[in-house]
């Protein structure tokens, strides 16, 4: 049957994207009922450019069973977390820029009544690459430098990215480093490179979806491993179908290698 959906921070361009997308399943098995959307203007989808008549509305509605996707703003994340948990409403989020204590404590009290996923990237693409990336890592050893390169169109507000992160906390676990090793830019004598940091660098550059690349430089050759986003539809997709995993799933914590069969 179809997965009931509500899209919290419906109108920024995430939550149109899995609105639109969303709406072209309408009536399939397989495919998700929008409830409503939430965001700072009531209204209906169809302001918002969306087939279909559901509401947005300025608060995240109590419905039980109901699946909320959050891509919103990262004060919010702990509320919305705590509301679902409250009310039995399974929680997908793509937010960043939250404080990682912050999520993991929020994340962990919701666990413990609903099922919760929250992803840094959602692409199936970007997931085997952190796979790879944590395998590259392990593999090569300590004397492989790694410096991480990501770019974002000129709007982004937080740096480095959300995927940046989610690459080097890979590399971090299979290396049995922590984030006091992420260097993040370098600028002035800084002398030299110290082993086992990893370099983190952020672009801005016009409308840019999301590129990354890891370096694994050692003396002699270098390993470099990318992907590009075409399009924001592939971390769309992935969101959607979180959803529906998390939908029939258990109460407790899941990650996009759940959803992809990747653990």
């Amino acid at each position: 049957m179809p997965t009931p959906i509500i899209v919290h921070g419906a109108a920024g361009r995430m939550g149109r994207r899995i609105l639109a997308l969303a709406s072209e399943t309408t009536g399939k098995a397989d495919g998700f009922t929008i409830v409503a959307g939430v965001d700072l203007k009531p209204g209906t989808i169809a302001e918002l450019g969306v087939a279909g008549t559901a509401p947005v509305v300025t608060a995240l509605p109590i419905a039980p069973g109901t699946v909320v996707i959050d891509f919103s703003h990262p004060s919010t994340f702990a509320a919305v977390a705590a509301h679902c948990a409250t009310h039995g409403m399974p929680l997908v989020s793509g937010t960043t820029g939250i404080a990682p204590a912050d999520l993991d404590r929020a994340l962990a009290a919701a666990a413990t009544r609903i099922p919760v996923l929250h992803a840094l990237n959602m692409s199936v693409g970007v997931n085997v690459m952190f796979k790879v990336a944590a395998q590259l890592a392990k593999t090569l050893g300590p004397t492989y430098d790694i410096e991480i390169v990501e770019a974002h169109h000129n709007q982004k507000k937080d740096a480095p990215s959300g995927t940046a992160f989610g690459i080097a906390d890979a590399i971090l676990g299979a290396t049995g480093r922590t984030r006091a090793d992420l260097v993040h830019g370098r600028e002035g004598m800084v002398g030299a490179r110290k082993p086992g940091e990893i370099g983190m660098h952020a672009l801005r550059l016009g409308d840019v979806v999301g590129d990354h690349s890891v370096y694994f430089v050692g003396n002699g050759e270098r390993v470099m491993l990318g992907h590009l986003a075409h399009n924001r539809d592939i971390f769309v997709n992935g969101a959607l179908r979180a959803a529906a995993h998390l939908a029939t799933a258990k109460p407790g914590r899941y990650g996009m290698a759940d959803v992809l069969g990747l653990t």
